[in-house]
């Protein structure tokens, strides 16, 4: 696995072209950018993906309490890997429609190596989206 380094834009690319872009979604794209046809692309992504792993196997079924625990007492990482994108595409795939994974995804967003402004601007965004989420929500 190739990771990439915040700051090392030509490495970043290198790696982007192994693994799907969709993968860097969740750390690229601000909540109210996701149309219905990007949202789709990221679902269909997970729900294609196979692991014998039974915490995965349950987040990737449609189980937005699983997909959370696979990333609630992660630490940031000092840098952004296939290891880091993969559980927060998971996680983004429910951040759509369910609070608490719109309201975790802000939260981890914060602790991402990322460029300051995008990190703030990409945690604002799911911040507001969890809050929106939740007042569509019937109590």
């Amino acid at each position: 696995m190739r990771e990439i380094e915040n700051g090392d834009q030509e490495r970043g690319e290198a790696a982007h072209e192994l693994w799907p872009r969709v993968l860097s979604y969740w750390r690229t794209i601000s909540a109210e950018a996701f149309d219905d046809a990007t949202k789709a692309e990221v679902i269909t992504f997970v729900r294609a993906t196979e692991t014998t792993i039974q915490e995965w196997q349950r987040a990737i079924s449609g189980d937005a309490e699983a997909a959370i625990a696979m990333v609630m007492h992660c630490e940031g990482p000092d840098s952004i890997d296939v290891k880091v994108d993969f559980p927060m595409t998971v996680l983004l795939s429910f951040a759509f429609d369910d609070p608490g994974a719109a309201l975790i995804l802000s939260h981890k967003l914060h602790r991402m190596p990322l460029e300051a402004r995008l990190r703030t601007k990409l945690a604002a965004s799911w911040q507001v989206a969890h809050l929106l989420s939740s007042l569509r929500r019937p109590a």
